[in-house]
């Protein structure tokens, strides 16, 4: 698998995560902190990355790996009734699948009593319900995904059967023992799509268990507004900026980023095209995109790609093909309309400023102003803007080709001196097809 790119350039944002770690974690302190941003700013990526970061963060005093990192999706466990079971379960996986980072000589580098972290959460597990459900979770635990009926049957009246003060409290003592021998970093993603009851259920057992407990930090990652939706379902109409402090100490915002690198990241639909001119699109797009967030930017360039490899043949289209595909959807998705003849003509700009705001209305009015400096062409009667070989003249000329005839090289208020039959029924079957094709 290849790896992501960092196309919202979140390396300064990740440096600042690990610093506020290091901070707390060189005094062995403990916290729960909230990195807050909406649906679609990346926060998955930041948490990957993150993790990725401190996991090769050596000790000076042991010269190993000088975090134990737990990654905890919420959405992924939630077929754990009781959260402890999802949290320690998700710690085993972590283990089973970075065995690189727990190694048994890495593990048993500390003073954990002969035995592996491994060896600390399945007895936790363990105890928590053998006997008491009457099965061993041990086994269970290490294959979390298998036998997800059976498992869900088993565990569904764990509250009921054990008692939750002895569960809390074997939990506590297992992670407090980890976290004698290193700082234990438990990053919990996806609580925005869990359903809001186990949303806040998940926010309270991770207050139960992780509190006050020296050397462990726990980052959650939220969208504050959804959680406040879900809390007040919940409990309502409270003070959700109270409710949050009983939880979450502070909070670090993340914003949606402004996006670069378009042609790196979308390489396979990108290679669709030839003449590249690769600063200049990155530059093209990077403008029309700001204020989008990045799934429903993913969501953009998918779709082109989908459309795209229906509609053309195998040859190589004009890069200003893919420059049109992608400013018609984005501005059609943005003002709700596939009509975008406003874009060519300002007689049909029926109030389009307003709708998408006048900071982006001024920046695609700029684009498109700035055809008129290749030139006119003239018959004595009409007047053309010329074209030329420029690729954003090219853009607006396939747009002016949507909604008007082409004759003599000419269409609407544009004149190109090419033949470019077989480009103008290709943007014309593109847009047939917009309507038809959604993609999530």
């Amino acid at each position: 698998m290849s790896e992501k790119l960092d196309v919202l350039n979140r390396e300064g944002f990740i440096n600042r995560l690990t610093r506020i770690v290091e901070q707390v974690t060189d005094k062995r302190q403990g916290c729960c902190f909230g990195i807050d941003g909406e649906w679609g700013s990346g926060k998955t990526f930041v948490l990957e990355k993150f993790e990725e970061k401190l996991k090769e963060i050596q000790s000076e005093e042991t010269a190993d790996n000088k975090y134990y990192v737990f990654h905890y999706d919420c959405w992924k466990y939630d077929y754990y009734e009781e959260p402890i079971i999802a949290i320690i379960s998700a710690m085993i996986d972590e283990i089973e699948n970075e065995p690189k980072f727990f190694s048994e000589k890495i593990q048993n580098a500390g003073e954990l009593a002969g035995k592996t972290v491994k060896d600390v959460l399945k007895a936790i597990v363990g105890e928590l319900t053998q006997n008491k459900i009457g099965i061993d979770l041990v086994e269970l635990a290490t294959g979390i995904l298998k036998d997800y009926d059976e498992e869900k049957e088993q565990n569904k009246d764990f509250d009921s059967l054990y008692g939750f003060r002895k569960a809390l409290d074997t939990t506590r003592k297992g992670i407090c023992e980890i976290a004698n021998n290193k700082a234990v970093i438990i990053v919990v993603d996806e609580l925005d799509r869990c359903i809001p009851t186990y949303a806040i259920k998940v926010l309270e057992r991770l207050h139960h268990v992780f509190n006050e407990l020296d050397n462990v930090v726990v980052m959650v990652s939220m969208d504050k507004q959804q959680m406040g939706h879900s809390i007040k379902a919940l409990y309502g109409d409270i003070d959700v900026d109270v409710y949050l402090r009983k939880f979450i100490s502070f909070k670090v915002h993340l914003d949606n980023g402004i996006a670069d690198n378009y042609i790196s990241k979308y390489e396979s639909y990108v290679s669709l095209f030839e003449n590249v001119e690769q600063v200049r699109i990155d530059s093209f797009f990077k403008s029309i995109m700001q204020g989008i967030d990045m799934r429903t930017q993913e969501r953009i360039f998918r779709k082109a790609e989908i459309i795209h490899h229906m509609i053309a043949r195998e040859e190589k289209m004009d890069s200003s093909i893919m420059t049109f595909e992608i400013l018609f959807l984005t501005v059609a998705l943005k003002c709700k309309s596939n009509d975008l003849r406003w874009l060519i003509d300002k007689k049909h700009n029926a109030d389009i400023e307003n709708l998408l705001t006048k900071e982006y209305y001024t920046r695609l009015k700029i684009y498109k102003d700035g055809v008129e400096n290749n030139g006119i062409m003239s018959n004595g009667s009409k007047r053309w803007i010329c074209i030329g070989n420029d690729l954003i003249a090219k853009t607006f000329f396939w747009i002016a080709n949507v909604f008007n005839p082409y004759e003599e090289k000419t269409c609407g208020p544009y004149y190109y001196a090419e033949h470019v039959e077989k480009e103008v029924a290709l943007v014309r079957r593109f847009t047939d097809f917009v309507d038809i094709i959604d993609v999530d």
